[in-house]
């Protein structure tokens, strides 16, 4: 079974992996030979856990090439390089001599511009006792196929790591808009190798401004999450216990309801920050964050490490804090007329408008988010319909031509000002002296079982109609 993954809504956010959500690819050396190319993306660094621990090694790929199928492919792992620190076996899909394996693969892509691609070979690291803290070595992944030059790459292991156990913050409801909201950041090492310092990146979704802009900290935004990101200085013992010296300070503004908090800690040099793509950073012009040492930890002659260990239990490096503000975002929509006679065409263009004040942010990926409901005017039948409506019943022919119709918002995040363009093409098979039908705001799977949100107490803009002549 091949895997493959996709960008999505958490995309936005920070990697739950522990580290910032980013896709660092290599250039696509082999554009030059004219065939497709599909690239490994630089592999991140893998910190062994102490055994009988081990750590999965997985590859992820992407091509620019719409619509490749490249189901030859071979890849080479030579892990070699791991000889003196890990054992090292390999996914059922490779033939493996001594620590060379020959992995058999599939990659396909679609018509986006970039697709990324999980491969289903793997590594599984176990560390070999006696292999020293701060030990590496290092693996080489190459490839071919007949359709595509596969373009692999390095990655890098070593033996053992920090890794900052983050204290869990405080969730609030009712938060007044104007108001500003304070968060403590602390956190623990609990990993086996101490770390020269660290590295915060604090991601915030809207309705929420960072309070505070210090001179050590970067700030950018993908145009939904605004990021901070942090570098106070001070290195990190074994079991040591330090905080952020000064809270995370946000004020809540206008366009507060359900809002977030994402924070993630981890130590100096941490591989795979920034987070995100295409954010331009500005640092800040105010004071220097710096930490504060809570509990003492213990000195280590064990070289530091800028590498997490893997996440184990319920210890982790990032946290999601809840935090609601008292406020309202107001959803209606329009209907429209239209003429046609007998067997004619008739497009109806209506409307789903966000009227605020508030944003509405649906961490669930759109199951939080209005829909519009579509009903056909009497004697009609649908012949068209804009991309983002369809028949409420797929497969079946009579919902297809005499709906109703589901139409969706443009995603899960649905700013003040936002209005969303529908249209329904209809066929007038009986001429009906103002034939109507009706467009209705739904919070749920269909009318029946619509519950309708505290945030929305206006009911008058709640539905409209289609009338044909």
């Amino acid at each position: 079974m091949r895997r493959r993954s996709f960008p999505g809504p958490a995309a936005v956010l920070i990697s739950t992996a522990g580290l910032a959500a980013a896709l660092l690819g290599t250039a696509p050396a082999g554009a030059a030979t004219g065939r497709p190319v599909i690239t490994l993306d630089t592999p991140a660094p893998v910190a062994l856990p102490a055994a009988p621990a081990t750590t999965d090694v997985h590859f992820d790929f992407q091509t620019k090439t719409k619509n490749l199928h490249a189901d030859d492919a071979t890849l080479t792992v030579d892990a070699r390089g791991l000889s003196k620190i890990a054992k090292v076996t390999f996914s059922d899909n490779c033939t493996a001599k001594g620590l060379v394996a020959t992995c058999s693969e599939m990659f396909d892509s679609d018509s986006s511009p970039t697709t990324h691609m999980g491969a289903m070979s793997r590594l599984t690291l176990t560390p070999l006792k006696g292999a020293a803290l701060g030990a590496t070595g290092t693996y080489k992944v190459t490839g071919r196929s007949g359709p595509a030059e596969i373009v692999g790459g390095t990655g890098r292991v070593e033996v053992g790591g920090p890794y900052f156990g983050l204290d869990k913050l405080t969730d609030h409801t009712g938060l007044k808009v104007g108001s500003t909201v304070s968060e403590p950041v602390r956190f623990t090492n609990v990993g086996n190798r101490p770390a020269k310092g660290v590295q915060t990146v604090l991601a915030t979704s809207p309705g929420l401004d960072f309070a505070d802009h210090y001179s050590n900290c970067k700030y950018g935004t993908n145009g939904t999450i605004h990021f901070a990101e942090c570098y106070p200085k001070g290195a990190i013992n074994l079991a040591e216990t330090a905080a952020l010296a000064a809270p995370v300070r946000l004020r809540v503004n206008s366009a507060a309801l359900y809002t977030y908090l994402d924070t993630m800690t981890g130590p100096l040099g941490q591989p795979g920050w920034p987070a995100g793509q295409g954010i331009k950073w500005t640092w800040g012009k105010g004071s220097t964050l710096k930490l504060k040492v809570v509990k003492a930890g213990r000195k280590s002659t064990v070289p530091a490490g800028s590498v997490s260990l893997p996440e184990t239990g319920n210890v982790t490096d990032y946290r999601i804090t809840s935090l609601q503000a008292r406020n309202t975002a107001d959803f209606g929509v329009t209907g429209a007329s239209a003429k046609a006679g007998q067997g004619k065409n008739a497009t109806f263009a209506f409307h789903l408008s966000a009227n605020g004040p508030a944003t509405l942010y649906d961490r669930s990926g759109g199951e939080g988010v209005p829909t519009v409901w579509v009903t056909l005017p009497t004697g009609t039948t649908a012949v068209g319909h804009s991309a983002n409506c369809r028949p409420w019943q797929d497969n079946n022919p009579t919902a297809a031509a005499h709906g109703p119709y589901v139409c969706d918002p443009p995603g899960f995040v649905l700013p003040k000002g936002q209005m969303t363009d529908f249209s329904l093409t209809l066929r007038a098979d009986d001429v009906v002296t103002h034939a109507k039908g009706g467009v209705q705001l739904v919070w749920g799977p269909d009318p029946d079982h619509s519950r309708r949100p505290a945030f929305d107490p206006n009911s008058h803009n709640d539905t409209a109609t289609l009338t044909l002549n």
